[in-house]
């Protein structure tokens, strides 16, 4: 893998000597600068607005906003940006760069900005997580901090007199779902075919599991070696037993559980607190509408307390000089602190950067917000993923493994040992 990038890397090098350039070597145009992620809705139109304020400030760069689908979306980024036709920016998590580094296609943020602009404005650990790559320099621009948390139907939880503060564990949640789908079956009314629970990211879902047993996703030696053990199986088979009953779901037909979960398909789903904006609960016949209640992820009982945060960030791909400074002055100019107030508030995030934690307008929306307040109270558990070339492969076999095994009703052990081995081998691929 380091040669095949490395000689794509050289081709690339070669074009640039030969005087290709991004505006086709005419004068008095504006750079172009593109930009790839995958909001929707309110939040791409706040970039967009942020894209439209830069383009406007200056005359020399002009940042194109381009919004692709989620499926597959870093397997595209990686096969674009390796061939020399993707973006100059993605919206992804900080990790994403370690792929880049090893062939000179990651961008350095540190060659354009000054202290002031990022490192002053952050914790010494968002520092770390922006730089922590072989070369040590910044090639990721944190921008919001997000995490899972739990979400409830008010209605169904003073139906059924259930304490949403008691569901601490998987089993606790399980037991509530009953309580609910089963009640509702029983009376053969609108909420018949309702479903206890689904959760947004099933790499996630994988993930935290995992940690909560003690297990590792992938280890510090760079190798994974724990999705075969017995006690991830048992839990999976947990799961299979709730999905067979109708009380768990692990995938929905709309991608996304925020949708059915407003529109009363499912009691509670684990979503991210960026989902908040994109639930709207609907009335229901006979129930009216209903609040939306939020809540720490569940634990596995006498394992390990853990839930995962989620840093994205800006990563920026080498083009030529000019393009790559407008990336990094976008970059800088996306992050002011007048922006990052505006950009978490629609995206329902915390921000990594000081200054805006300290203002009045910020303050004022965490306080109101019900997903940065469950967010908050989870803190002290909360971790990230580690840190590796390869770690996005690792991801679609976690995908894989729970796919495969509770949609698909492949085997148990086969499945584990096989996806295992698919991450070891994309580990592998990556060094």
């Amino acid at each position: 893998m380091k040669k095949i990038l490395s000689a794509l890397l050289a081709v690339l090098l070669l074009f640039s000597f030969a005087g290709c350039s991004n505006n086709g070597g005419k004068t008095g145009e504006k750079t172009k600068v593109t930009f790839w992620h995958t909001l929707t809705d309110h939040d791409e139109e706040m970039v967009q607005e942020i894209v439209d304020a830069f383009n406007a400030s200056q005359d020399k760069w002009e940042v194109v906003q381009q919004t692709q689908t989620l499926e597959g979306f870093e397997a595209k980024v990686y096969s674009s940006v390796t061939e020399g036709t993707g973006p100059s920016l993605v919206w992804l998590y900080p990790n994403t760069a370690q792929d880049y580094v090893n062939a000179g296609l990651a961008l350095d943020f540190g060659k354009y900005f000054a202290d002031a602009d990022y490192k002053d404005r952050v914790s010494e650990g968002v520092y770390a997580a922006s730089t922590e790559f072989a070369d040590g320099k910044l090639h990721a621009i944190a921008c919001t901090v997000t995490g899972s948390i739990m979400f409830y139907n008010s209605k169904l939880l003073e139906k059924y007199n259930i304490d949403k503060d008691a569901i601490k564990t998987w089993d606790d949640l399980l037991a509530a779902c009953k309580t609910v789908v089963d009640g509702e079956r029983a009376e053969g009314g609108v909420l018949k075919d309702i479903i206890g629970f689904g959760p947004d990211s099933v790499d996630t879902l994988g993930i935290v599991t995992l940690q909560q047993l003690g297990l590792n996703f992938i280890n510090k030696d760079k190798t994974v070696t724990d999705w075969t053990n017995q006690k991830f199986a048992d839990w999976i088979n947990f799961w299979k037993e709730a999905e067979a009953g109708g009380y768990f779901k692990l995938v929905d037909d709309a991608g996304y559980h925020s949708g059915p979960y407003g529109s009363w398909q499912y009691f509670s789903y684990m979503g991210s607190s960026a989902g908040l904006g994109y639930i709207t609960p609907q009335e229901k016949e006979g129930y009216g509408t209903f609040d939306i209640v939020t809540g720490p992820v569940p634990q596995i009982a006498g394992g390990k307390e853990y839930a995962e945060i989620t840093v994205r960030a800006l990563v920026g791909f080498t083009k030529d000089d000019k393009t790559d400074e407008g990336a990094a002055e976008f970059a800088k100019f996306f992050t002011k602190a007048e922006n990052n107030v505006k950009f978490v508030q629609k995206y329902s995030a915390a921000t990594p950067f000081k200054d805006v934690e300290s203002s009045p307008e910020y303050k004022d929306y965490f306080e109101k917000s019900v997903a940065q307040q469950a967010l908050a109270a989870m803190m002290p558990i909360t971790g990230t993923r580690i840190s590796v070339a390869g770690a996005s492969g690792c991801k679609e076999a976690m995908i894989q493994t729970l796919k495969t095994i509770i949609v698909s009703g492949a085997d148990v052990a086969e499945t584990l040992k096989a996806q295992q081995e698919a991450a070891n081998t994309a580990l592998k691929d990556a060094q």
